[in-house]
């Protein structure tokens, strides 16, 4: 048994080394690849500095494990409905490869996907298609915000999943980690959560039953336009990235003070296990990953 464990993770080995020399081949010469996995198939960007498609590419799946634990955990929390019942919001939607491997992985029925970037909608588009679930997403192409109008958008030449919504900084906003004030910019149309729902479909509200966000900092805003949607108490799972928040221009104590007008709880992977913390300690999280770059999800409860 052990011998054929170790050949095993020795083929696994050679397996990962092959994928990651294919992808940085293909990052050469390609600017996108479309790749089968057990998350369903995807169409994705090359580049080095891509890490879903690179996850997607050479691991054949992205953030697998965190899904579906998160699910598990919501699902026997009595939290969500039971399995393939259900929609998804899927806030900064990118590819797709949150809402698209919900559906495709059974834990969800549909979604709503909301993606501002014009290429990456695009992609999203593109590989809803290609799994055949045109008739399970509504796609929205919007940024997500405290107020409805137009915003400027700044966009990352390097990494798909950077772009994100400008604000104008305090002079004392600190030094930029990824060289944010050279970017190309391009208006994008912003709305509130609340409005853009109500708007699509009256029934939008009442039929999500999970959310999913991650707008690179600008998630504090998002809540604040979704207010209708989150007196619901549907959890979310969120992305917590001190950086993207200031750079958001938001401030530790008004994130965390929104984050306590919504929510009683929430919870962190900690070895392999989901951990309850009291929304009173998000603040020590936020301390704890500092203001360099480090990041995390949690689910809010």
């Amino acid at each position: 048994m052990k011998a054929l464990q170790s050949a095993l993770a020795h083929y696994r080995s050679i397996c990962g080394e092959l994928r990651a020399w294919g992808w940085e081949f293909n990052s050469k010469y390609r600017r996108s690849i479309t790749v089968s996995t057990r998350q369903g198939r995807f169409t994705v960007y090359t580049g080095r500095g891509e890490p879903i498609g690179r996850s997607l590419y050479c691991s054949r799946e992205f953030e697998y494990e965190f899904m579906s634990k998160a699910l598990d955990l919501l699902r026997n929390q009595g939290k969500i409905p039971p399995r393939g019942q259900g929609t998804i919001l899927d806030v900064g939607a990118n590819n797709g490869v949150i809402s698209i491997s919900l559906i495709h992985m059974g834990e969800m029925a549909s979604a709503i996907a909301i993606e501002p970037e014009p290429r990456n909608f695009k992609l999203l588009e593109h590989n809803m298609s290609q799994n055949g679930l045109k008739g399970k997403f509504i796609l929205l192409p919007y940024a997500v915000a405290d107020q409805g109008g137009e915003g400027v958008f700044e966009l990352c030449e390097y990494n798909c999943g950077d772009h994100r919504m400008r604000n104008n900084l305090p002079e004392d906003a600190g030094a930029e980690l990824f060289s944010e004030s050279g970017r190309l910019t391009i208006p994008i149309k912003r709305e509130r959560l609340d409005d853009l729902l109500a708007r699509v479909s009256a029934t939008c509200l009442r039929d999500v039953a999970l959310m999913w966000i991650d707008i690179q900092g600008y998630e504090g805003q998002a809540f604040l336009g979704a207010k209708n949607l989150l007196s619901r108490k549907i959890p979310v799972v969120a992305e917590i990235w001190p950086y993207g928040i200031e750079r958001a221009g938001m401030t530790r104590e008004q994130f965390c003070a929104i984050a306590k007008d919504i929510w009683t709880h929430y919870w962190i992977l900690r070895k392999g296990a989901f951990v309850q913390r009291a929304i009173d300690d998000l603040g020590r999280l936020y301390d704890r990953l500092g203001s360099q770059g480090n990041f995390t999800n949690v689910i809010f409860t």
